[in-house]
């Protein structure tokens, strides 16, 4: 029997969209550069093996991309790869055996710079992930206490991932709010509303189950206005893991874009609440630190505003996408302004 998503209009989904408009929560991730892989032992052999894994994996944690590894730069690393290493550190749980293994940021940065991939920012979306599971012909939501390895799967690889996930506490406030169903048929305002409490960037329904013995996991972004099924196929375990980075790269499209026709060189824009010199330095530090900008300029200040022109080697779409995690920063919206010539404005909220 075929499953499909339900998709409800357009026009809904935006309607619900506002309501978490103010809601947006970002979280800066403290260890972009620290990688946890699989071993057996604690042999050379096999920390040679988590090295080349680990390697890999944090360039694409911090770029959010798939990485070539038929580039020459790989290669090159793979020649020596113990210099790019700052410290190894075994790790233990229940379920397997971890070598910890932390990178120098510099050298990772510049192996992207060299293959020419951006870096995405620290700072990344909350994402939550309603799952539910179909066993025995019967339909569940997934939960820490029955199913405690995919939980465990999720956590880990949202390190490696370097994505930030929250999973539902499915106590008694959401089980009166969303059902199974409504998880497993996608229906957005039901997941929307129960999603709420936990104030999410990002909100993702997926569903696993079994078709001729081969695993299926189904997910999709309930409020991020795209209705694209991403599926994923094989080992039950495998493809749970797969998950999170399986969001991540899609979210990464959005927040780490760029794009060779489309970056635009600077931008011109205007912040209020800037409170003197203080704060105006404040402000200029707090920007570059985003990865989307180069440099910036002062082009007027009068009072508590400021117009800044910034910089950039990512579209201006990818800034917007960064200000918009910031809780340091509120857009200011004009309604009656034409979208695509309107004059970028912020509050900048830090005292």
């Amino acid at each position: 029997m075929e499953y499909k998503f339900n998709t409800l209009k357009n026009a809904l989904i935006f309607t619900l969209l506002l309501v978490f408009s103010k809601a947006i929560l970002a979280v800066e991730v403290t260890d972009l550069y620290q990688y946890k892989a699989v071993v057996d032992d604690k042999s050379q052999a096999q920390q040679r093996r988590a090295n080349r894994v680990g390697f890999i994996g944090v360039l694409e944690k911090v770029s959010g991309r798939s990485i070539d590894k038929s580039h020459p730069a790989i290669g090159d690393a793979f020649k020596n790869l113990s210099r790019f290493v700052l410290k190894y550190e075994y790790e233990e749980s229940l379920y397997q055996t971890y070598l910890k293994i932390r990178y120098q940021p510099q050298l990772i940065d510049g192996v992207l710079n060299e293959m020419e991939i951006p870096i995405w920012g620290n700072r990344r979306p909350l994402t939550l992930i309603w799952l539910a599971i179909e066993e025995d012909v019967q339909r569940s939501l997934v939960t820490k206490e029955d199913y405690p390895q995919i939980f465990h799967l999720l956590d880990t690889n949202s390190n490696n991932a370097g994505l930030p996930i929250v999973m539902p506490l499915l106590d008694l406030e959401d089980r009166m709010n969303l059902t199974v169903t409504d998880v497993w048929a996608n229906f957005p305002q039901q997941i929307l509303n129960a999603s709420r409490r936990y104030e999410p960037e990002v909100i993702v329904s997926a569903r696993l189950y079994q078709r001729e013995n081969v695993w299926h996991l189904d997910w999709q972004f309930t409020n991020q206005g795209t209705f694209q099924l991403h599926q994923l196929k094989g080992d039950k375990l495998t493809i749970i893991g797969e998950l999170v980075s399986s969001i991540s790269t899609q979210i990464a499209k959005q927040y780490a874009a760029l794009s060779e026709t489309e970056v635009t060189s600077s931008v011109s824009v205007r912040f209020f609440g800037v409170k003197g010199i203080k704060q105006l330095e404040a402000l200029k530090t707090r920007l570059r630190t985003l990865t989307q900008v180069d440099e910036l300029d002062i082009s007027f200040r009068q009072g508590e505003r400021v117009d800044l022109v910034l910089y950039l080697n990512a579209h201006v779409d990818s800034l917007k996408k960064a200000l918009q995690l910031d809780s340091q920063f509120e857009i200011i919206f004009d309604p009656f302004s034409h979208q695509s010539t309107q004059q970028l404005e912020y509050q900048w909220l830090s005292q």
